[in-house]
């Protein structure tokens, strides 16, 4: 994959499909990439929901737990993935930051009837899930598992990305927004997937 005129392209030359999304502003400074989970279990419906005004959120890219993969706003534009946000002395990271959007339901909770579910009550089957602690929480939970063919279109478009703007580190929305956000959570395997994009061991 290489990033031409803002856009993302494959190997083959043709461009990543886009979707665009009025949830956007300014101009970006590609200073970092920061991975998100969508919460969600549809790779379609969380297009479909940051594509509208309502949202008031979006993502450069979203990944599906297929590999499926879209852009939604231009890597010379920023997107609405950060929010409130600080990392050292910058603050609000979506004028420094490329925003990858993973399907994934995230932090999930163990229903009455044993099944776990996201925080719309979406089931999600047993052998998806891990038992992890967050870094930054005290108990365990449930999180929905990363599947490797995400995990590989994500490395892809990282390293694309990271071969045009050379980012100074990958970082997770609980990096950068701790206490308010958990995500990608403890399930994604950011040092594994920081050392294959960026080249070195946080």
């Amino acid at each position: 994959m290489v990033v031409k005129n803002n856009l993302l392209y494959c190997d083959s030359g043709k461009q990543v499909d886009f979707m665009d999304t009025p949830n956007k502003s300014g101009t970006l400074n590609p200073l970092y990439l920061v991975m998100h989970y969508t919460a969600g279990v549809s790779f379609d419906g969380a297009v479909n929901w940051l594509s509208q005004r309502e949202a008031k959120a979006s993502a450069h890219f979203v990944i599906g737990r297929d590999g499926e993969l879209v852009q939604m706003v231009s890597l010379n534009r920023k997107a609405w993935h950060a929010g409130r946000s600080q990392w050292g002395e910058l603050v609000y990271l979506n004028s420094y930051s490329v925003g990858i959007e993973l399907v994934n339901a995230g932090k999930l909770h163990k229903r009455g009837d044993g099944k776990w579910v996201n925080w719309a009550n979406k089931v999600i089957p047993e052998k998806e899930v891990a038992i992890l602690t967050h870094p930054h929480e005290s108990q365990e939970a449930g999180w929905q598992i990363y599947p490797e063919v995400q995990l590989q279109k994500a490395i892809e478009v990282a390293s694309a990305l990271n071969d045009k703007y050379e980012f100074r580190d990958i970082l997770g929305h609980e990096d950068i927004s701790k206490g308010r956000k958990v995500d990608p959570g403890p399930a994604f395997p950011m040092i594994s997937f920081s050392s294959q994009v960026v080249g070195r061991e946080e």
